[in-house]
């Protein structure tokens, strides 16, 4: 999905959106779509049932950009919850337990994708990253 944006610099910014499924079998997939990547929207699935193969998702992209001698740390990404409509969904607060416990924590975002909510929550956040950090790049730094 290609979507435009703002121009910084002159330059037209244009963001290429690319879905992976989470199952195993589609690792291959992940691994060519992360070697260009600059910033990754990690959704997961709000059912408790899913905790584990949520957790473990996670460290998939971690994995696979440590392969190609990236940090999962250095790249601008998202956390969206999804399926928060369902009776079964896991508290926000757990799931950013799981999936977020870290020293410096990324965006997460509620959703349920088939009613649009929190889609474009979490795609303009990513999209506000991923500008600041190309307008600070572009940006002379002084002493």
């Amino acid at each position: 999905l290609p979507i435009e944006a703002m121009s910084i610099k002159g330059f037209k910014t244009k963001f290429q959106l690319y879905t992976v499924p989470g199952q195993v079998i589609y690792n291959t997939t992940r691994q060519l779509v992360l070697r260009g990547v600059d910033g990754i929207v990690f959704v997961a699935d709000s059912q408790y049932e899913k905790m584990t193969e949520n957790v473990e998702s996670l460290q998939n992209p971690a994995d696979n950009l440590k392969a190609l001698k990236l940090n999962l740390a250095d790249i601008p990404y998202v956390l969206q919850y999804n399926k928060r409509d369902l009776p079964n969904a896991a508290p926000i607060e757990y799931m950013d337990f799981l999936l977020n416990n870290r020293e410096v924590q990324v965006p997460s975002f509620g959703g349920a994708a088939h009613k649009c909510e929190g889609v474009f929550e979490t795609l303009n956040m990513i999209t506000r990253m991923l500008l600041n950090k190309f307008i600070n790049r572009s940006t002379p730094q002084y002493a």
